[in-house]
């Protein structure tokens, strides 16, 4: 029997034996399917053996309930290990006054601002509060093309949330009066400040074909990149951010 350190390793060494196997087959129909040495086949058919990760059901041999659970399990940590690399560049702008649980990112959608495309993450989250019925969010910074979101949401019906600093609520008013005014003056908008410090945006859009929920982060130079997610833990982490700033706000009138 295998400890969880040889488990581990040969799952990661065996993958491809292990997803072949998922269907019974003979030595000779492995070999055949994975385009490679009956030595090689028999070296890892035994170690998987040995780890109770494979067995032989008379001339062929397959997956059994262990493997297949080591297998999924390490495909998923593969599948969270690209999207932590992937969100790497975005997670990087945090600081210390966002608490992210690491759990958000599975399976999330990430897109990072560049040169080349640097408005790349407000039209991908944008995109995905079309036919809200109800957003909430909060918002570190004056982004016109938020703004006219926003406003686009009042108008269709849709109950909205904001809660912003007092600097973006100042800049709104001196640089975006047309905008603040819409905004302030639709009966479905409710807007707050808080002086609680903000670094990050987190929302989330309550829609016919499900919620979903995004957290922005910033650069210097404007949006840094979106971590964007459907997913229950997702849209419960976005929650409990908003509510914290929620908590400490005051209305705008």
């Amino acid at each position: 029997m295998c400890d969880v350190s040889a488990t581990a390793d040969i799952v990661a060494k065996r993958t491809d034996v292990l997803r072949a196997l998922t269907t019974p087959l003979t030595k000779p129909e492995l070999v055949e399917a994975l385009d490679t040495s009956r030595s090689t086949v028999d070296r890892a058919v035994g170690a998987l053996q040995d780890c109770r990760l494979v067995e032989r059901e008379g001339s062929r041999y397959r997956v059994t309930f262990a493997g297949e659970e080591a297998l999924a399990a390490y495909e998923g940590f593969l599948d969270r290990l690209e999207t932590l690399l992937a969100a790497q560049p975005v997670l990087a702008a945090l600081d210390g006054h966002v608490d992210v649980d690491p759990a958000i990112l599975h399976g999330a959608d990430v897109v990072e601002s560049t040169r080349a495309a640097p408005e790349a993450p407000i039209e991908h989250t944008i995109s995905l509060f079309e036919g809200a019925t109800k957003f909430r969010g909060t918002g570190p910074a004056v982004i016109p093309r938020y703004i006219d979101a926003m406003v686009g949401l009042v108008e269709r019906g849709a109950t909205v949330e904001l809660v912003v600093t007092q600097t973006v609520a100042d800049a709104l008013e001196s640089e975006y009066p047309d905008g603040l005014a819409d905004l302030t003056d639709a009966a479905t908008l409710s807007l707050f400040v808080t002086d609680e410090p903000m670094s990050t945006a987190v929302w989330t859009a309550e829609r016919p074909s499900g919620t979903v929920s995004g957290l922005v982060t910033y650069a210097d130079a404007g949006i840094s990149g979106v971590v964007n997610n459907d997913t229950e833990t997702m849209n419960a982490w976005a929650a409990d951010q908003y509510e914290a700033y929620r908590e400490s706000a005051t209305r705008l009138d």
